[in-house]
């Protein structure tokens, strides 16, 4: 019995050692020594903070799906999912996954409304968003220049229901970013808090 709960206090005495050598080394921005480091924090003793640093490392090492993918884990932690969705949108982000990108900060911004960082970020990602699109429809106009023009009229087709769709769901975000700007601008230093409390490691 006692040799059974001297390997249980080794290990988790093991884990939280490893996470603060992940602390230390990420805050260096030695990012594959901190994903090393939470890696094995995660192995020794596996939880959703653990999980939150692991995905939050992998991704700042540049192993964004692997680091996604760890980040699911983390939001079984209420207290860790708006974190999670920040630091995921993030990745979409750099990734220039907009839509995704999206999805998260409106999600974080779900759970932490007044979360004045998630705001731009989410500007951000609609500007560039609207940015790809217009630059593409610009070079669609350009392909189809010197051609008949042809008018017809034809029913929608699956193509432009998809893309209708898409533009309603753009002018859903953008509505609900306007929304969340303009609810209680007193509640943000209230709200505020640091995130890298807890040993807890985020962008």
């Amino acid at each position: 019995m006692i040799a059974v709960l001297f390997a249980v206090w080794l290990q988790s005495t093991n884990s939280r050692a490893a996470t603060s050598r992940g602390v230390a080394a990420y805050e260096k921005k030695d990012y594959a020594a901190a994903t090393n480091a939470f890696a094995q924090a995660n192995a020794l003793k596996p939880s959703p903070a653990a999980a939150f640093n692991l995905g939050t490392a992998q991704i700042a090492n540049g192993k964004r799906e692997a680091g996604s993918a760890t980040l699911e884990k983390a939001m079984r932690d209420r207290g860790l999912r708006a974190d999670a969705f920040y630091n995921r949108g993030n990745s979409a982000l750099a990734a220039n996954a907009y839509d995704y990108a999206i999805r998260d900060y409106i999600e974080t911004l779900k759970l932490r409304p007044s979360d004045a960082q998630a705001k731009r970020n989410l500007e951000i990602a609609l500007q560039k968003k609207q940015a790809m699109q217009q630059a593409g429809g610009n070079s669609k106009q350009k392909n189809q220049q010197g051609g008949q023009q042809q008018q017809k009229q034809q029913t929608p087709s699956a193509g432009n229901r998809n893309q209708q769709q898409k533009q309603q769901a753009d002018a859903n975000s953008e509505a609900l970013l306007r929304a969340v700007q303009q609810q209680e601008q007193e509640e943000l230093e209230r709200m505020k808090r640091s995130r890298a409390a807890h040993q807890r490691v985020g962008w």
